[in-house]
Order: C-alpha cells, then structure tokens, then sequence
C-alpha cells in the first residue's frame, strides 16, 4: 500500500454479488493470500470488481492485462466510476506502454511478444528439425538432413519457413517451461516490463484468465518474478478448458492462481437485476432421408463384418505356449471362447479368474457379454456377467451390439489374433475391421484404440436438417416478439474445408456453416423479411431487400466516426456481397458498424461465427440466440451464451431464448452422438427450470433430458419439439419465475424428480376423497409421508425445512426441502429416492392400495355432483414400496414410516422380506410388476 495513493473513492454502489467478492477477497489479502482467483460471468462487474479492489484496498500502482484492445480501453474508461482522481482520469490511467499510470492497462500481447528468429535460434530450431528425421527414419544422420532441409529450403521456401517457425515455437515453448522466458522476448517486450518494474506494481490484474494456459501463462509466471511478486488477482468468466493441455502448464496455472476464491453464478446476477434471465430451449430434428441412408448402411456394414468375423471356421487352437493363436480361419467366437478358457493375456497367462479380470477388467465384461449376445455358453470356470450388465430372463443383446462391448472385444481380435496371423485373409479383415471402426470414431492403433473423428458423427453435427431448423424457430419467435426481435445464429465457421472423403456426398463445403444458414433464411419468406446480414472475419452479405438502406446506413455510420472507407457492393443471388477499400477497413470496423446497425433494428438477424460473435463481442438488444456451433468445452460455451445475457435499457421485461438444435437417430450405433454433445455444453451451464429452480446441466431444459440419454425422446420428439415452440410466447410467465429481486442462495439443494404416475382414475384409500390421484398430489403425499417420519425420528429438526413440490413438462414432479440444513436436504432426497424408486433388496416394504370408482346405473342418471356418491368403490394394490433404509434398522423404526404412510398414502403394513412370507410377498410382486419400475433422478438445484 503506497502512502501517496491519491484518495480515490468508488462512487457507486457494489452489487450484493461484488459485495460478496469483495468481502471474501479482503480476507484472503489480510490472511496473507497474494493470489486471487475470481469467477464471475460478463455482464456481472469483474471490470467494477477489480477497480475497487484496486483502489479501496490495494492503493498502489497496477496493471491490467487483457486478451485484446477492446477489453484493454474498458479497463482505462470505467475509471470514470471513481472520484478523489486530481486531474481527471488521464492523470492516472495510461494504455501506453511507453509511459506507465497509477493504473497501467495493456494488452497481454504488449508484455509477451516472443523475439523474432536469430541466427541462434534458427540454428537450434534446424538442429531439432534434423533430429525429428533421424528419429522417424527419414534421414540416416545429421549430415543427410541438412541436405534435405536445404534442398527444401531452395525448392519450396514457404514449407520450409512454415517448419522452421513450427521448430522454433517447440524451442520457446520448452524454454518457456524450463524459465527462460524474459531472455526470449521481444526488445519491445523487456523495455515495457522494466518501465513497470520502475513504477513500482503492487497489484496484476489479469482479466480473461483462463487464456493463460500456454505461451502468455509460462511468460507471466516470469513477469510476475521480475516485477518482485505482487499481488495477483485473475478474473474470468468460466475456468479454462483443461483437456489436452500439457502437465506443465496445468500445474503452473493453478500454481500461479491458486483454487477458486470465488464464483458469481449467472443466475445470482440475474436475480440482482444485473444482468437478462433467459431460457434454454432446444428443436430436435432428424437427419434428412440420404443422411439417414449413409448411417444405416455404417450400421449394417459393421454388423456383416462382425457375422463375417463369427463365421465359424476350423476353429483350432493355439497352445498355452504362445502369447496369440495364429491358426487360420479361427473365428471371433471361437477365439474369445479359448481366451476366456486359457485366461489368456497380451503377454502370457492369468493363473486364475480373478487375476485375468484384474488385468483387463474391461475386455473381460465385454468378451463375456459378447459371447452371451450370440446365445453362446461361457467356457467352464468363467462368471456370468453381473445381473445389472446381463439378465438370463432376457433375449440375447441382438445383433447390434453397444459399442462399449464391441469395441474391446474387436481391438483385441484385431491386434492379437489378425494382426498376427500368418494368412494374407486374416490381414486384410483387419484392415476391413479397423476401417468400419473408424467410421463409428473409434480408432485402432498398435497399443489400443483412441477416439477420432466420426463420419458419422460429422453428418449429424453438420446435417442439413439443423440449419432447416432454423425456420420453425424464428417463426415461434418473431411471432412472439414482432419487431423487437433481434435474432443471432452462430456457426462454427463460415464454409469448411474439412469434408472427409467418407461424406461429401452428404455434405458440402457450406454444411452447417454460416452462409448455408444465411441462404436457408433467406429461402423463406418470413425469415427473408427479417433483413439478414452475415457477418464473419472475411465476408459481409447482405438480404439483397436491404441492400438500399444498409448502405446509406452504413455510409453514414461510417461518416459519423470518421473512418474513411469506400463501400461496394456485388450482386450475388438473394443478397450483395459487400467489400470496402481504404485503409481503416477491417473486421473491427464493420464488425462494429454492423451491430450497431442490428442495435438500431435495420437488420433483426446476423449470421456469424464464433470467432467473431464470441468474446468481447457485445450487443445489448439480442433476444434470440441459436447456438449450431459444436464446441463443448466450458470456456466457449459460456462465452458464448454470455452475449444474450445483457441487459436492454429499451426492454426492461427482456427475456433471452438460447436454442440449440440437435439432430437424432438413437435406433443407430452413433445416432446420440449429437444429443451427447448438447448434454456437454450444458454440463457447465447453469438454467432456470419450469417450477423456478435452478439447476445445472442439461435437466434445466426439460426433465426428460438426464446426462444418461434422453428418456423416451424417439417416441416423444414431436410432442417435445411443440412444446419448445410454445415457450418463446410464454416469456412473461418465465420471468416471473426467476423471482428477480429476491436473494439468490448458492447452497446446493438435494432434489428429487420422478415420474410417479397418477391420472390415471386411481383414488387416494381413504374415506371422502373426492378427486384421484395425480401425479402432483402423489408426489406430494409420499414426500409428506417421508418428512414426517423423518422428524418423528429426529433426523430432520420439527420447524426446519418446508416442503416444496414443483411440476415439470412431461409429468414429471420435483420434491425438495427449501430453507434445510444440507444434511437435512440429503437425508429427505435420499429416503424418498428409495421410497420411489426401483427395488435394492428392501429389508421392508410397504403396500400401496388406490380405490377405483365404478359407475352404477344410478350414479350415471343423476347429475355428476350427486352421482359420484353412488358410484361403487373397488379398492386393489398398486404397488409394493421400499421401506427407506433410514426407517429399516428395525421393526420399531420401520412402524413410524408406517404410520406416516397410512395418513398421507395409503393404508397397509410394513413386512419384513427377509424370509417367510415376506420374501413370498416380494417374489410375487416382482413377478407380477407390482414394483416400481422408473428410477427416479436425483439432482442439486438452487433457489
């Protein structure tokens, strides 16, 4: 802390989450913590967040560090938020590198830029090149690669640049890690950072943190060494993506930043009013008939070469004495049947069961499940597989087998037994076996398989039926908000070049890119009218309808600030290609020029790129965003849905729909692969649920949606798809339950969400019940039932906890405890789980009657409120449930949930099913279905 700190004050109020931040931050700091590490989400204030920090407590010169220019220029303006600054803010705030401020704000750019090539460097680079020759057998010593590389040098210089670069990047990456950072940088670079060590910096702010895995990480850690280790505080809005980053790196990371100190939910921004609610909504499609054609015929190729593969053959076996079987013609099924009976490893052999499942404990399940799939018997002394994997009860698997069985076992076949076979055949079904395998995603290498990339999988991410979609969409919307809507799609580029062989006669250059989504809107009427403008980092077109007005929009735009650009435009079919000239055209430029003319309502949609539309990118009327990209990781996703979360000082009611559009053939062996990729985009995505949780993961969007697979979605994805178009009319009602205004609590809450049954003309078994069963008030009544016994126990304190039971689409019902200690929450969640769910040798159960109504000849001749008295009662069992085991220690306990149960559900008496009659009783349930059968989900949500 710097006794001549002027004595600048914040002049505005923190939010109750900055408050929070700040709180948590100052005792970290007091506590001798130098080392802050804050998650928050765009629009929540980081910028506010640090700048106070900066100035109420740290009060010594800083420097924030940001990802690009745009984020470095918000830094320097929001000073403005603070007086007691002499002079204005310039007096304090510099974004020049050559004259560091109070508060210094920079690019990370500006302290990182790595020295250009030496002649030193060159020559390590090509000493490196030379050995990565020798070492891949291209070269047979160093002398012979000098003469490769030069050749290459004189015949085709732009490879050869492209490589020395590629080579001299490894040498600064593993110098970067090794901790001589400061001796590669840039001239430029070293005088910054030894300007700033004279200024003396107490405090690094480092926004957009989770940048700073790879190059611009190694470099900090040094900086932060030479600038004589002052505090450091890294703000993002989600933490960076760790999958395929090296070891080092990751260590270094979370070295450098520590854990979390902090995390903003979204939706606690929201409920301050700081930031748009939103609702998530998917549209489910179908590959289009050709689509449908080519992964069918992926399906039945694998199948024939798996029958091809069991055809039975000579079927002799190899001896104990060698590590694989090379007779020729052993069939598949006869070769894992010897495996298993041989307990036959890689390299040698298990001397029992136990020990051969212990080594391969996957290929173990799978060889078995395999065997049993194709109605054969398992060698003597080998298990049967788990019930849970394999039921005898059952038919066979069928002849699509899951991949998780079929892969090991054909890795297996295929490395040990093709591979080392002495016959040409057993050579080339190899290669047959591995290519089918790569056309599901599944790589076979020498030591194992590997995920790659599916041709399969590719056709749904990129099938034409997801940008079709599109329609349907913005119909719904623009129905919904008229012309307040201001629609975005983003794509993952604007055309790709990476159509494999496999597919492009499914899918073209444009699939599921940006201007195949343009042409689509620009294809129908309705959307036409919309006024569409795609905008990506090398091309604007623009609906040829608006052409006109855009460019005396533009023109003036640009007139406004200044920037000196011609304009023209060429006529394509459907729209005009725009191009400008001069010097200050770029995509900063038209970028900017053409959200503010979105933000005016000239154009209501813009179809762009991630790259473009994703971070730092801001526009504040976005009602409507459709997201086709696949990216999962948490990083993109987040910033991605940050743009919609804006507030519009136009629309205070706003409410932002955030689409995705997912393409479905779940009868085929990768038809989810899409579904699975929404259920990762959402695993990090926190949403408001249709009873007014909070929940996180893909359950927000619809109950029926879990992280397993969607439940009955092949029978249900009209009836889903009609609802989700009917929400977008529905915004007011869903705001209303984000409850803004009201305390958001961060405490997770243990919910339980089934669906029950009920309506289906059942009574509740007690005198005067006038209306059936529904599954609310069923829910409702076994939750009762557990709660109170729960209390009468002592596991829940009496006046703690009330009991909330919410319904969701598609019959499902939420039962929580609201305002409970956590244990109370998981105590309650986990007794009415089992109550509800399927059998796990229950010590008791509990019977369940309902009461049927008949109608008689008099109760159909009087009038409904009279007849219901004379109609004849029949009252049967429903089901037999679980005692929780909460309650089935013993009898005494298991007759206070009783008593709980006949005053809220149903009479009936808690039996032992142990022995006697008891197991009887449950056998014969079991048998009869008299069991329930859906497992209910177990989720944390927050209200």
């Amino acid at each position: 802390m710097s006794e001549n700190f002027p004595p600048i004050r914040f002049k505005g109020q923190l939010r109750p989450s900055q408050r929070e931040a700040i709180d948590i931050a100052r005792r970290q700091l007091d506590a001798g913590q130098h080392k802050l590490h804050i998650i928050a989400p765009p629009g929540s204030g980081k910028t506010v967040l640090g700048l106070y920090l900066w100035a109420e407590y740290v009060r010594a010169p800083a420097l924030v560090l940001s990802p690009n220019s745009a984020i470095q220029a918000q830094w320097a303006a929001r000073v403005d938020l603070f007086d007691g600054i002499d002079g204005g803010a310039s007096s304090i705030v510099s974004t020049d590198t050559g004259i560091p401020g109070l508060l210094t704000s920079l690019t990370y750019q500006a302290v990182t830029l790595p020295g250009r090539g030496t002649s030193d460097t060159d020559k390590q680079a090509i000493s490196l090149w030379q050995e990565n020759l020798i070492e891949k057998g291209q070269a047979k010593d160093f002398d012979e690669a000098a003469v490769w590389i030069d050749d290459l040098k004189r015949h085709n210089p732009k490879y050869y640049k492209d490589r020395l670069s590629s080579y001299s990047k490894e040498l600064r990456d593993e110098a970067a890690i090794g901790g001589e950072v400061m001796r590669l940088l840039h001239a430029s670079s070293r005088e910054t950072l030894e300007r700033l060590k004279r200024r003396g910096i107490g405090l690094i702010i480092l926004d957009e943190c989770h940048h700073l895995l790879r190059h611009w990480g190694r470099v900090l850690s040094e900086i932060h060494e030479y600038l004589d280790h002052p505090i450091v505080l890294g703000l993002t809005a989600t933490p960076p993506d760790r999958c395929g980053q090296r070891p080092e790196d990751l260590a270094r990371y979370d070295e450098f930043f520590g854990l979390i100190d902090y995390e903003v939910p979204v939706p606690a921004v929201i409920k301050d009013g700081f930031l748009a609610p939103y609702q998530d909504l998917v549209l489910f499609v179908r590959p289009t008939a050709d689509e449908l054609a080519f992964i069918a015929k992926v399906d039945e190729q694998l199948n024939a070469l798996v029958e091809e593969l069991c055809v039975d053959g000579t079927d002799v076996v190899g001896s104990r004495t060698s590590g694989a079987s090379c007779v020729p013609h052993e069939s598949l099924d006869a070769w894992l049947q010897q495996v298993l009976t041989e307990r036959r490893l890689p390299v040698g052999f298990a001397k029992n069961w136990e020990s051969f499942e212990k080594r391969d404990e996957v290929f173990a399940r799978a060889a078995r499940l395999f065997l049993k799939a194709h109605r054969l018997a398992l060698p003597y002394g080998v298990p049967m597989p788990p019930p849970a994997l394999y039921s005898p009860t059952k038919d066979a698997l069928g002849p699509s087998l899951d991949m998780s069985i079929l892969v090991p076992v054909l890795d297996r076949y295929i490395r040990h037994r093709l591979r080392a076979s002495s016959e040409p055949a057993d050579h080339e079904k190899a290669k047959r076996a591995i290519a089918r395998l790569r056309m599901l995603g599944v790589q076979v290498t020498e030591t194992g398989t590997q995920v790659c990339a599916s041709p399969v999988g590719r056709v749904l991410m990129y099938s034409r039926s997801k940008v079709a979609a599109l329609l349907p969409i913005l119909h719904a919307e623009r129905k919904a908000l008229g012309d307040r809507i201001r629609a975005v799609i983003v794509t993952d580029f604007e055309k790709t070049s990476a159509i494999t062989a496999e597919v492009s006669h499914l899918l073209d250059e444009e699939a599921g890119g940006a201007i195949a989504a343009f042409r689509t809107l620009l294809s129908d009427h309705e959307t036409d009218e919309l006024n569409p403008v795609l905008v990506t980092g090398s091309s604007v077109l623009v609906d040829d309808d608006l052409a006109p007005r855009f460019a005396e929009a533009a023109a003036a735009w640009l007139d406004a600030k200044g920037i000196d650009v011609k304009l023209e435009f060429a006529e394509e079919s459907g729209f005009h290609l725009l191009n400008g000239s001069g010097s200050d055209w770029c995509p900063r430029v038209y970028v900017g020029m053409i959200t503010d003319l979105f933000q005016k309502g000239l154009t209501k949609c813009l179809v762009g790129t991630r790259g473009l539309l994703g971070e730092g990118w801001d526009a504040t009327k976005i009602n409507v965003l459709v997201d086709l990209t696949t990216v999962t990781t948490s990083t993109s996703v987040n910033q991605l849905r940050g743009r919609s979360f804006r507030l519009d000082p136009d629309d205070p009611a706003k409410l932002a729909d955030n689409w995705d559009v997912v393409c479905l053939a779940p009868e085929f062996t990768k038809g989810l692969d899409d579904y699975l990729r929404f259920i990762e985009k959402h695993n990090t995505l926190f949403g408001l649920t249709d009873d007014g949780a909070v929940e996180k993961g893909v359950g927000h969007v619809h109950a029926a949606f879990t992280e397993i697979r969607p439940e009955g979605i092949e029978d249900s994805m009209a009836v889903l798809n009609a609802e989700m178009l009917e929400r977008p009319k529905r915004r007011p009602a869903f705001r209303n339950l984000w409850r803004i205004g009201q305390p958001y609590h961060s405490a997770p809450i243990h919910a339980v969400e089934s669906q029950i049954g009920g309506g289906g003309g059942d009574f509740p078994p007690f005198p005067g019940a006038k209306s059936p069963w529904t599954g609310e008030s069923l829910a409702a009544a076994v939750s009762e039932a557990v709660l109170g016994a729960l209390r009468d126990i002592g596991v829940i304190p009496y006046g703690t906890g009330a009991l909330h039971i919410g319904t969701r689409s598609g019959g499902y019902v939420r039962s929580f405890l609201k305002d409970a200690t956590t244990e109370a929450s998981a105590a309650f969640s986990e007794a009415l789980h089992e109550a509800l769910g399927p059998f796990d040798n229950p010590r008791y159960v509990i019977p369940r009657y309902v009461e049927f109504r008949e109608k008689t000849w008099l109760s159909r001749i009087l009038p409904r409120f009279l007849g219901q008295y004379f109609q004849r009662s029949r009252r049967s069992m429903q089901l037999l449930h679980a005692v929780p085991s909460a309650f089935a220690k013993n009898k005494d306990l298991a007759v206070i949930f009783q008593r709980h149960w006949n005053a809220h559900v149903s009479p009936g008496e808690v039996v032992f099913t142990q022995r006697g009659e008891g197991e009887q009783l449950l056998e014969f349930a079991m048998a009869k279905g008299l069991v329930p059968k859906t497992q209910p989900n177990r989720k944390e949500v927050f209200v």
